[in-house]
């Protein structure tokens, strides 16, 4: 019943072991897993729904779908949580959980094997004078700080993240005075909200972010690969790095 479980269940488990997954899980704008999800019941988080199913296991997410969750575990079905992600490691022991609640442990293993090799085998951005700073900045002015797998992601890049360069920690908003004023070398830039004409998405355009960082400063990311911690995530990294070494992200920018 939630995204990220859905998508890590989808890589554990056999085939046929999976009934349903999340409407979420089928849309292509936010799941790196839509067509993976064919021949699947597709659900909406609602107890009736999922019941009916008659399901030996459900797996949910922590901060999802608390009624439906309560209400099956009333009803006597066996529910499972999973925190979200907020480090490689997080990323590792989730599925390491999963692999042994579907009881598919070799394929868990394999899975992390394969992480850890390409984990392992990504390097930094080199040839820069001193570790360029990233801002990473959403919508409602939204950022992370330390304690998170973005600021894991952008570190294992080879940045510095402005949200952990302020002291900030988790999500939080960030002033957009106090981005212009950090002046950090480059801003993240998402592109599943860069043609959002929302109020949520309007800091965004505002003429001082326009202002102080022009597209050669601007690195354009998929948040398909960050908003959940899946082996898949190594996207994100991979990503970052190719968007940085186009805008000549292999040294600070000029300020």
């Amino acid at each position: 019943m939630n995204l990220c479980t859905d998508q890590l269940a989808m890589l554990v488990a056999a085939p046929g072991q999976l009934v349903s997954v999340s409407h979420l899980a089928n849309d292509p704008g936010i799941s790196l897993m839509s067509a993976e999800t064919d021949g699947l019941v597709i659900n909406h988080g609602l107890a009736e729904e999922i019941f009916r199913l008659r399901p030996d296991l459900v797996i949910a997410g922590t901060y999802t779908t608390r009624a439906t969750v309560n209400l099956l575990r009333r009803l006597g079905r066996r529910v499972e949580e999973f925190e979200p992600a907020n480090s490689f490691a997080d990323i590792r022991g989730n599925v390491t959980r999963m692999g042994a609640i579907l009881g598919r442990e070799r394929q868990a293993e394999a899975l992390n094997a394969a992480f850890d090799t390409e984990l392992a085998g990504i390097s930094a951005l080199a040839g820069a004078a001193e570790v360029p700073v990233l801002g990473s900045y959403g919508a409602n002015s939204f950022t992370t700080g330390g304690g998170t797998l973005e600021n894991e992601i952008v570190e294992k890049t080879g940045f510095r993240h402005l949200g952990e360069e302020l002291g900030l920690s988790g999500t939080s908003r960030l002033p957009l005075e106090t981005l212009v004023l950090s002046n950090p070398d480059f801003i993240l830039v998402w592109e599943r909200w860069s043609a959002d004409p929302s109020r949520a998405t309007d800091i965004l355009r505002h003429p001082a972010l326009r202002a102080r960082f022009g597209e050669e400063r601007r690195l354009s990311a998929d948040s398909r690969y960050w908003i959940c911690g899946t082996p898949l995530t190594l996207g994100a990294v991979e990503r970052l790095r190719a968007a940085a070494h186009v805008a000549g992200g292999a040294g600070s920018a000029d300020r």
